[in-house]
């Protein structure tokens, strides 16, 4: 062969080269890079695997998972300086709130994959949104109700769990007579008042009292002496030292079998089963009113997806958010997570939610009061100063009007108009 020839192929060879490195250089260049954050830690690596398996399926995307553990500062942080991820997923509650009030989340409304939510949790952002856009689409659920010890149950005899206020007063005075404490009350973190407190308010207060409240049309005082009554009767159930009572040593004292129930939510239950794996628990719906048809569960948004209206990558984003959303996505989070869905046909079978978990798949649902608060009104605070008036003898009376006249004191404090 002449060296000419030879010099040719030896060109063309490099060119070829050549064209196939910068070939490789543009692909590795055209894939998108997806930034997704999440306002919890604890299913990182729920979503860890989800991605993984998006990935394999879409190669040309990337997705990077950030799960701060002080995810809520960082999204004010990120605000401030005008730049939010591309995907968040956020609660229904004041992180998404921030959020949605700096007007930098997408209109999903008429994406797809919003059609396959449940309307009740689509209007929990609705009612939230300017001009009730659906700018944050609904996944993941929770609940709250009566998380209760089976065995005492059966050891008091009682057979049918409670659906009215009477019935329920009514097996807390028999499970009082066989020693057993009714209540466990976990009230030295202070955020477990809220258990009780947001499903009393959630099924005996309007669902507009909010509204209201925000305009300063009514008060605290003038509405809800009824369910601090309540309130307190449930306290008079508990155990001795309910303000001194920490979270964990009363999810303890639940599994252990020393009380018979705990007003909260649904996480309670894979807590108590790691302290003590055999213990039978299921929950049902805290009966707040006596006509068992106007009692609902008090559930919320867990999780759900939003798209910032200035990401680059919003094809490949809605790709994403659309895979989360399948069934088969929510199903695996469903039971990873011991959470619910508000994607309809995806159901929570654990036999531990059994008492409760069709009332999530029918939607019979109200949300948490506390989701619609101004931003640093803390009823948190108010609630453990009520706990601490009753443990030193404070009348009913005397007490419901201190500690709401106090919510109505902090409430305006924190409503300050932009």
């Amino acid at each position: 062969m002449k060296k000419s020839t030879k010099l040719l192929i030896g060109l063309t060879s490099m060119l070829s080269l050549s064209l196939l490195l910068v070939g490789c250089g543009k692909s590795s260049q055209s894939k998108t890079t997806i930034q997704f954050f999440s306002t919890k830690t604890e299913n990182a690596s729920t979503y860890k695997q989800l991605i993984s398996e998006f990935e394999k399926k879409n190669p040309k995307i990337k997705v990077q998972l950030s799960s701060p553990s002080n995810a809520g500062t960082v999204l004010k942080t990120d605000l401030a300086k005008n730049t939010v991820p591309d995907v968040m997923a956020v609660g229904g509650d004041t992180n998404y709130q921030q959020v949605q009030k700096a007007g930098v989340l997408e209109d999903l409304s008429s994406e797809s994959f919003t059609k396959t939510t449940m309307t009740e949790y689509q209007k929990m952002i609705t009612s939230i949104s300017k001009g009730g856009k659906l700018d944050a689409v609904p996944y993941a659920t929770n609940a709250s109700g009566v998380v209760y010890n089976k065995t005492l149950f059966a050891k008091a005899g009682i057979k049918k769990t409670p659906t009215t206020w009477n019935e329920l007063i009514a097996d807390a005075k028999i499970l009082k007579a066989h020693g057993i404490t009714p209540f466990e009350l976990p009230f030295q973190d202070s955020w477990t008042t809220m258990g009780v407190f947001n499903q009393l308010d959630s099924n005996m207060i309007s669902g507009n009292w909010i509204d209201k409240r925000l305009n300063n049309k009514t008060t605290y005082l003038s509405s809800h002496k009824a369910v601090m009554q309540k309130y307190l009767t449930i306290s008079k159930y508990a155990q001795k030292d309910y303000m001194g009572t920490s979270y964990n040593d009363g999810t303890k004292a639940l599994a252990e079998g020393k009380a018979a129930m705990m007003i909260n939510g649904n996480f309670v239950i894979p807590q108590a089963k790691q302290l003590k794996k055999n213990v039978q628990l299921d929950m049902f719906k805290l009966p707040v009113n006596n006509d068992s048809s106007k009692n609902k569960v008090t559930s919320g948004i867990d999780v759900a997806f939003a798209i910032s209206k200035k990401s680059k990558s919003q094809a490949a984003d809605k790709k994403f958010v659309k895979f989360l959303m399948s069934k088969k996505s929510s199903q695996l989070y469903n039971k990873q997570q011991f959470s619910f869905s508000a994607v309809k046909g995806v159901t929570q079978n654990a036999t531990s939610l059994k008492g409760i978990s069709s009332y999530l798949s029918d939607g019979d649902v109200v949300n948490y009061p506390d989701h619609y608060y101004p931003d640093g009104f803390d009823m948190t605070s108010v609630l453990t100063q009520t706990g601490l008036n009753q443990t030193k003898g404070m009348s009913d009376s005397k007490n419901i009007t201190q500690t709401l006249e106090k919510a109505d004191k902090a409430f305006n404090s924190a409503n300050v108009k932009d």
